[in-house]
């Protein structure tokens, strides 16, 4: 078991005493304090790209944040036009993202098998999200009329049998680089526990509750981690400190431009409902994000 794994069990335990002791928690403290950790720790952890780009590529200051902004508002536009095919893109380029920061260590013979990897462990880790929460994702995005077609992505025997699916071909592929020995051991039983792990928490928690604990402790922080150990492998004098100076300038500024946004969104200034605005903020800002951890991961050192 590794520390981020033991750090979401300790959570895990924990919110469940909680939870059981208030008899559950309302949807709108769900999502109060779900949208502050991932304030908190979400946006942080793509903070620093265009630093971590620099670092890797030679390119003018004018030319990444022109590619970075225009790759947001192309995305954007995509949205507008085309919300369900946005939607779909949006999840399996999460799900490439998170398969391949958990896996980022792991060396593989060919380049082929880590990429499917990261793809069915992050498309298993989405349909395991929405398989026991279709009920909740159903209701909720009935509220909103410009989420509503969202529903066909939940229609249970389709994800029944993408969960039976996906399961099956996340173990097989940890099976098979086990036999092949591309993984140790070691490694593969604890992969197989944090996957139960992942199912026994979207089984026993809310959707909000159950995305924001594998999100900000299994992803964000584990990013940060990286990134961290990242810079101090380059300078050993590097600090803690030194590494929140380089979060907080972006950091604060997607924070205030997040919320000024959502508060349009929820005066009806912006002709979007609020979850689906929030929706939209997320993945425009992923596509850069996860194409810069991207060559940050293939061209680490």
């Amino acid at each position: 078991m590794n520390l981020f794994t033991f750090i979401f069990l300790i959570c895990l335990y924990a919110l469940f005493f909680i939870y059981q002791a208030f008899s559950g928690i309302e949807l709108e403290q769900q999502i109060l304090y779900s949208s502050i950790f991932i304030l908190l720790f979400g946006i942080p952890h793509g903070a620093i790209d265009h630093i971590l780009f620099f670092k890797k590529r030679k390119m003018s200051q004018l030319k990444f944040y022109t590619l970075y902004l225009s790759l947001i508002l192309l995305f954007l536009i995509f949205w507008l036009y085309q919300p369900m095919w946005s939607f779909l893109f949006f999840l399996v380029l999460s799900a490439f993202h998170f398969g391949q920061s958990q896996f980022e260590d792991l060396k593989t013979k060919k380049t082929i098998y880590s990429n499917i990897l990261f793809i069915i462990w992050g498309l298993t880790l989405l349909v395991n999200l929405i398989f026991y929460n279709a009920n909740e994702l159903n209701n909720f995005t009935a509220f909103f009329d410009d989420t509503v077609s969202f529903q066909s992505i939940y229609k249970h025997h389709y994800i029944r049998n993408s969960f039976i699916l996906f399961n099956l071909l996340n173990a097989g592929i940890l099976t098979y680089l086990m036999a092949s020995k591309q993984m140790i051991w070691s490694r593969f039983t604890s992969e197989i526990f944090l996957i139960a792990l992942i199912h026994l928490t979207f089984y026993l928690f809310p959707f909000i509750i159950g995305f924001t604990l594998y999100f900000v402790v299994l992803h964000s922080i584990r990013v940060m981690s990286q990134e961290f150990n990242y810079f101090k492998s380059e300078d050993s004098t590097f600090s803690l400190l030194h590494f929140l100076k380089l979060l907080m300038p972006h950091t604060l500024l997607s924070i205030f431009s997040t919320i000024f946004i959502l508060w349009l969104s929820y005066k009806e200034i912006i002709p979007l409902s609020v979850p689906l605005t929030s929706l939209i903020i997320i993945s425009v800002i992923t596509l850069p994000h996860a194409i810069v951890m991207h060559i940050f991961y293939q061209r680490k050192v």
